[in-house]
C-alpha cells in the first residue's frame, strides 16, 4: 500500500493552493482574524462556487461524487493557508446527518450543506458531551416534538452556523442522541467568545427549550462521525505543519548572523530536521487513517485515534520550533509564526487531547 495521493489529486492540490495563495493569503487571513474570524467571500468561492464541503458526497445528495481523499486534500490546503472558513464544521454536521438521519432528513438537509448554502457545525465541546453522565444538554419530548435545554461552550464557527448538530441525553435518560437545531430557532442563543486561535472562532450555544429533530442515537454511528472529524483535523494539522517547515527553512536561508545565513548553524539545522522527521512520520499515519476512512476499513477507529494524536503532536512541535528558528521576532504580532502556534493549540484539545487518545488506543488494543 502506498500512502500517497494520486496524480489527479496532487494536481487538484496544486490548483487549490494557487487559488488560496491569490484569494486568501496570510495578509487577508490576518485582516479577517482581527474582525469576525470568518472569511465569507472565500467561503462563497470554495463552497457555493466550487462545492468543496460536498466534494465526497454522492451526486444524488447534491455532492460531487468524489472520495473522502479529495476532501482530505482540501482540508490539508486550508490548514496550510489557515483559511478561516467553516469547512470541517460543516462536513461534521453533514456526516452526522448522513450517518444517523433518515432518508427524508438526508434529502432535505444534506444538499444545502454540500453546496455551502447552509453552514453547519457539530456542537461538541468535549468528549464528555458524548457521555450520559457528562452531557450538558438534555432532550425532552412531547409526542413527536423534541426540545433541547442546556449549554454547549466552544462550538467552532457557531456564530456563523445556520444549522447545529447537538449531542444530548435522550428523553429515556440512558443514551446520547444527535439532534438538528436551526440556529435561528426560538430558545437558541449564540454568543461569540474570545479565542486563542483567531482563525477558528468559537461560540457558546445556549438552548432553552429549543425545538429540535432527532437524527438518531446509534452510539457506533455517532463515534464514527467524531472519528471522521478527527481524521479531518489530523489532515489539517499536516497541512499546517508543512507550511510551518517551509516558513522556517525560508527564514533560515534569509536571516543572516555573523555574516552567514542562520540555516548554516547546526542548532537551526537540527530544529528543521526535527520538524521534517515529525511530518514524515505523522503524514504516513494520517494518510493511512484517511485511506481507512475512504475505504471503510475495519481499522478505521484505531487509525483515526492514532492520526489525531500524532497529527496534533506534530503540529505543536513544528509551531514551537518555528518560533525558535525565528528567534525574538517569532514571538511578535507582526510575524506569522504565532498564527500557526495558535492553530496548534486549538487543535490539541479538540475531541480529546493526545493523552486521551492514547488512553482510548490502549483500551482498543487491550493494554
Amino acid at each position: 500500500m502506498y500512502f500517497e495521493f494520486n496524480e489527479d489529486q496532487e494536481e487538484f492540490r496544486g490548483s487549490l493552493r494557487k487559488l488560496l495563495s491569490e484569494r486568501a493569503p496570510l495578509t487577508r487571513v490576518r485582516q479577517v482574524a482581527e474582525t469576525r474570524g470568518y472569511d465569507s467571500s472565500t467561503w462563497q468561492l470554495l463552497a457555493s462556487d466550487m462545492g468543496v464541503p460536498g466534494i465526497h458526497v454522492p451526486e444524488e445528495l447534491g455532492g460531487s461524487g468524489f472520495s473522502l481523499l479529495e476532501t482530505c486534500v482540501v482540508v490539508q490546503e486550508l490548514g496550510r493557508a489557515l483559511t478561516p472558513v467553516p469547512v470541517i464544521t460543516t462536513i461534521g454536521a453533514m456526516e452526522a446527518i448522513r450517518g444517523l438521519g433518515s432518508a427524508a432528513q438526508q434529502e432535505e438537509l444534506v444538499p444545502g450543506l454540500a453546496s455551502g448554502e447552509t453552514i453547519g457545525t457539530l456542537a461538541l465541546s468535549s468528549n464528555r458531551d458524548l457521555e450520559v453522565d457528562g452531557a450538558a444538554v438534555r432532550a425532552s419530548a412531547e409526542g413527536d416534538t423534541h426540545t433541547l435545554t442546556g449549554r454547549v461552550d466552544y462550538v467552532a464557527f457557531g456564530h456563523t452556523a445556520d444549522l447545529l448538530v447537538v449531542p444530548a441525553v435522550t428523553p429515556s435518560g440512558n443514551e446520547i442522541g444527535l439532534y438538528v437545531v436551526a440556529a435561528t430557532a426560538s430558545g437558541v442563543t449564540i454568543e461569540s467568545r474570545e479565542t486563542l486561535d483567531l482563525t477558528r472562532p468559537l461560540a457558546s450555544v445556549q438552548l432553552a427549550g429549543a425545538p429540535a429533530r432527532l437524527l438518531g442515537s446509534d452510539h457506533a454511528a455517532i463515534v464514527r462521525v467524531v472519528d471522521l472529524v478527527r481524521i479531518l483535523l489530523a489532515n489539517e494539522a499536516i497541512g499546517s505543519s508543512k507550511a510551518i517547515l517551509d516558513m522556517a527553512v525560508d527564514y533560515a536561508k534569509q536571516r543572516v548572523q555573523f555574516n552567514r545565513p542562520i540555516g548554516s548553524f547546526q542548532a537551526i539545522k537540527h530544529k528543521c530536521a526535527d520538524m521534517a522527521i515529525a511530518i514524515d512520520s505523522a503524514e504516513a499515519t494520517v494518510m493511512f487513517a484517511s485511506m481507512s476512512a475512504a475505504g471503510e476499513s475495519k481499522d478505521f477507529r484505531l487509525a483515526a485515534l492514532m492520526a489525531k494524536a500524532q497529527g496534533s503532536e506534530c503540529l505543536t512541535l513544528c509551531a514551537s520550533q518555528n518560533i525558535q528558528v525565528h528567534g525574538g521576532i517569532g514571538f511578535t504580532w507582526e510575524a506569522d509564526p504565532h498564527l500557526y502556534f495558535r492553530r496548534a493549540k486549538s487543535i490539541e484539545p479538540l475531541f480529546g487531547s493526545k493523552v486521551h487518545h492514547n488512553d482510548m488506543l490502549a483500551d482498543l488494543v487491550g493494554i
